[in-house]
């Protein structure tokens, strides 16, 4: 599943964001890569995105990932680090194959290659680029295994493979023989392929399209780059369509896999007082905007508001890769006028597994009330602690006030998940 998000970023974070950044991208396959000069014409795409991109490739014909695993010029190129993005092309029958032999001679090194990029690049993203069924089919395997005796057939089983490959390793898919499939139906008198195998300028240029989409995540729909011996109309069609693929709602394409998912929570104390409490997993650094004009970088801040109302809270995280996510909080303070003028008690009222807990030495009156001041509950308490079931469909903000029987009050605010 995609994750595109659109998010609201601190100021402190914006430098960084803003800056200019190269994007280092290491192409690991085969003819299928070096055919049309896959990584150029890509970097040319993402130059008309507006993006910088250094690319390197390492792509002997014919070559395997269990190839790969063990060639000097791709161990060589994955021990240089600080790459950004390995994209990894697998030979183009061996991921069609049935399941069983895929199981044997493609996944390990799929695995393995994906060890092996990110032991010199723990940050990199783990591309698998898929590739694309032959024209008539797998001609040389049909006998073996029926279901590659076609295209649709093999594109199938290639299909299944690669997202196979991206979840079983935290990897992305890149879906460019999806892309390719949705071409063919859409334009059946179109080439793609030169021999029936190997990708015409217009199929590498569906390749570089899904790339472009899949690694900004973005659409790639206006980018003006357009290689000699396509049409405007061809290429425009292209761009659009790679990232309608690439965005499809709940496609199995892992991208984002790896990005941090804010969570946090909230508590209300004593007066305007609120306590915010980070849960993102992998979290290195925190902005919070507390909706007020002020703002915190702790993780589990403690901030007090100056009067009632409703205040949009923003907290943005950052990993150690700087991979970031947002969320949003609502924070709402209320002046319901129940006594917060009155003389402290002893007493105290906080939430414990679901239930309100009271604990009050000389015993008196809890009343609860919602933010709008409507009274929930009024009951009497007792020395010592008691526990109270809130009502089972109750949420949100829940005010209360005690007043005990030596005749001191107090009042707080509490957060009901």
């Amino acid at each position: 599943m995609i994750r595109y998000r659109a998010f609201v970023l601190s100021i402190l974070l914006l430098p960084a964001l803003l800056s200019a950044q190269t994007t280092r991208v290491l192409f690991i396959g085969n003819s299928y890569t070096y055919s049309n000069d896959l990584p150029g014409m890509f970097t040319q795409l993402a130059a008309s995105m507006g993006e910088t991109v250094q690319t390197q490739m390492v792509a002997p014909g014919g070559y395997t990932f269990e190839g790969h695993t063990s060639y000097a010029q791709t161990q060589a190129a994955l021990a240089q680090g600080n790459w950004d993005f390995v994209v990894l092309q697998e030979q183009s029958q061996r991921p069609a194959f049935p399941p069983e032999q895929v199981a044997q001679e493609v996944l390990p090194y799929a695995a393995q290659l994906a060890q092996q990029a990110r032991a010199a690049s723990p940050c990199a993203e783990v591309v698998y680029l898929m590739t694309w069924g032959r024209e008539n089919g797998d001609a040389a395997n049909c006998a073996f295994y029926p279901p590659v005796c076609t295209y649709e057939g093999m594109q199938q089983r290639l299909y299944e493979s690669y997202v196979e490959m991206a979840a079983a390793n935290d990897g992305w898919c890149a879906p460019a023989g999806e892309v390719w499939r949705t071409h063919r139906a859409a334009f059946p008198g179109t080439g793609l392929y030169t021999d029936g195998s190997h990708p015409n300028v217009l199929g590498s240029y569906i390749a570089a399209s899904t790339l472009a989409s899949t690694l900004f995540r973005r659409s790639c729909a206006t980018a003006t780059y357009i290689p000699a011996g396509i049409t405007t109309e061809q290429a425009q069609s292209v761009r659009t369509m790679a990232s309608d693929v690439v965005a499809s709602p709940d496609a199995p394409w892992n991208i984002g896999v790896n990005d941090p998912v804010a969570a946090a929570d909230l508590n209300y104390l004593d007066g305007y007082t609120v306590l915010f409490a980070d849960n993102t997993t992998g979290a290195a650094s925190w902005s919070w905007d507390f909706g007020d004009g002020s703002g915190s970088t702790d993780a589990d801040p403690l901030h007090t508001y100056a009067g009632p109302g409703e205040y949009a809270v923003w907290l943005v995280v950052q990993d150690a890769c700087e991979r970031t996510d947002s969320l949003q909080l609502t924070v709402t303070l209320v002046n319901t006028g129940i006594g917060e003028n009155g003389r402290s008690t002893t007493s105290t009222v906080r939430m414990v597994d679901g239930q309100l807990q009271v604990t009050s030495g000389v015993g008196g009156m809890l009343q609860l009330f919602d933010p709008a001041g409507k009274s929930l509950l009024s009951t009497t308490v007792t020395g010592g602690p008691r526990s109270i079931t809130l009502p089972s469909d109750y949420q949100g903000v829940l005010v209360w006030q005690l007043s005990t029987l030596d005749g001191l009050s107090s009042t707080g605010r509490l957060h009901v998940p």
